[in-house]
């Protein structure tokens, strides 16, 4: 059976890999009542699993914002907080842009970063992390994990811009090291 991926799935899984790529853990479901991994883990939640941004989409594909709260979770308060540090980096950042904009999906605003540490004693699971919401563009659209590319594009710089007209019968070239005058 083909896993068919949609709406807070697809967010999810996105997340996931993203989370995979970066941190090398897995992302779990915040309320999970099994076992969980050994440390480091991700662990989510829906805030607002989906509120609608319009009510006129005419059928092109719903949009709607998903708020999320995402918290990293370790044995050790230092690897936790640098966890959320390079996760909330991850998703601001322009290399990693492409894994949800594939979906039409946009990262929002991420908010609300803390030291989110509960529970106190011997074993303590210290837990920092950060709000986050996206705005979904293509809600109802399905995926298949085969239509999804997960590879982290570098930053690109341009260097130098050439224009020219129609005819070629004037260029104008631009370089990186130039300044407006």
């Amino acid at each position: 059976m083909e896993i068919q991926l949609k709406d807070n799935l697809l967010l999810t899984y996105i997340i996931q890999q993203l989370v995979k790529e970066r941190l090398d853990c897995d992302l779990l479901y915040q309320n999970l009542v099994s076992d969980r991994p050994q440390y480091p883990f991700v662990t989510y939640s829906f805030i607002v699993p989906e509120q609608e941004t319009t009510g006129d989409w005419l059928g092109m594909g719903r949009q709607y914002i998903s708020h999320l709260q995402i918290d990293c979770h370790a044995d050790n308060a230092i690897q936790a907080m640098n966890m959320a540090n390079d996760l909330y980096s991850a998703f601001q950042s322009s290399v990693y842009r492409n894994y949800f904009e594939q979906a039409d999906i946009d990262p929002q605003n991420f908010t609300n970063t803390s030291d989110r540490t509960v529970r106190v004693g011997t074993y303590y699971d210290y837990r920092f992390g950060f709000d986050c919401s996206f705005l979904v563009s293509n809600g109802g659209h399905v995926y298949s994990p085969d239509d999804l590319h997960f590879q982290a594009q570098p930053e690109t710089e341009i260097n130098t811009v050439q224009l020219s007209d129609a005819g070629d019968s004037e260029v104008i070239s631009a370089n990186g090291k130039e300044k407006e005058q």
